[in-house]
């Protein structure tokens, strides 16, 4: 009799120990860098109650002063255990200003437990400067590192583009962004992996402009900004715009700003040169046949007796 009643007090104090309106904040994934002047915050929150979340309200606090409380609507409920990612106001930061993020209620009712609640990040001003819009990612692993995953986010956090590398791989991949912009490039150790001589290279216009020899914490992250003219030397006069994109038969140029024969490489994603001839510009315009080549990324160098000019990214469909 003892142990049945024993058993009937307990059901309703387990039931009661599970949380009906409970959000956590899994982590930041905004960008960690000053971009022009402001940062847009991203948070990975779960839905840990048993109703599911229609509303947050979320405070962000910088330097130890509430800077806004905001009102997270979800137009679908989150059901338990869903993790969603949010993109908050915008918030004006310098180097070292530290961003504070307090849940204060789900459904509008008090948020009920309190663990996972609060998440501090410290914003960065060390952003690497890009000469052009073209980045090529030299992602490479030893036999024991890997398997590592990347992506490339915008300034709201999102990501425009992933890829994975398996242990011992290597791989390389151009990615076009727009200028005038930030990013912010993230690699990750895979769950289950190893860390150990991890090495990825971040190369623009030929040169390697950062490198990540290792993860701290299983990841890492390198802000990027673009120039407002895609980078242009003041000793490099041509800079080329090309289209469509993607290409199917043909690609145009147009901005050369030079007449005459130049000597043009088609190249592929490894580096290899798959075309080498030459093409005669029609003032600043000129046309490069790419039938024949197969869907992907490739990247043109044209050359002129006394300038190489930056190699030009383009896609093939």
């Amino acid at each position: 009799m003892r142990q049945l009643a024993l058993s009937i007090f307990l059901i309703p104090a387990l039931a009661i120990g599970q949380a009906q309106y409970d959000a956590r904040i899994l982590g930041y994934e905004g960008l960690g860098q000053v971009c022009q002047g402001a940062v847009q915050p991203r948070l990975k929150i779960m839905n840990q109650g048993t109703a599911a979340m229609t509303s947050c309200v979320v405070e962000t606090w910088k330097n130890g002063l509430i800077d806004n409380s905001f009102n997270w609507e979800l137009a679908v409920g989150a059901v338990q255990d869903e993790v969603r990612q949010p993109t908050f106001p915008s918030v004006e930061v310098s180097d070292g200003d530290v961003l504070e993020f307090h849940i204060v209620s789900v459904n509008a009712v008090a948020d009920e437990v309190s663990d996972g609640n609060e998440l501090s990040v410290t914003i960065t001003d060390d952003a690497t400067e890009l000469g052009t819009s073209t980045v090529m990612l030299d992602l490479g692993s030893g036999p024991m590192c890997g398997p590592i995953t990347w992506s490339m986010n915008d300034a709201s956090g999102a990501s425009i583009q992933t890829g994975d590398v398996a242990a011992g791989a290597t791989a390389q991949v151009w990615v076009t962004l727009a200028t005038n912009a930030c990013y912010e490039f993230r690699v990750r150790l895979a769950e289950g992996g190893a860390i150990g001589d991890c090495l990825v290279g971040i190369h623009c216009e030929g040169e390697l402009v950062h490198e990540v020899t290792e993860l701290t914490d299983w990841e890492a992250r390198v802000g990027l900004h673009t120039g407002t003219s895609m980078g242009a030397k003041e000793e490099d006069p041509l800079r080329p715009v090309a289209y469509p994109v993607p290409a199917r038969d043909q690609l145009h140029l147009v901005g050369l700003r030079t007449n005459g024969t130049l000597r043009s490489s088609i190249m592929d994603a490894t580096g290899r040169a798959l075309r080498v001839g030459t093409t005669t510009a029609n003032g600043d315009r000129m046309t490069i046949d790419t039938r024949g080549l197969a869907p992907g990324h490739y990247l043109l160098r044209l050359q002129t007796p006394d300038l190489t000019l930056p190699p030009i990214a383009f896609v093939v469909e």
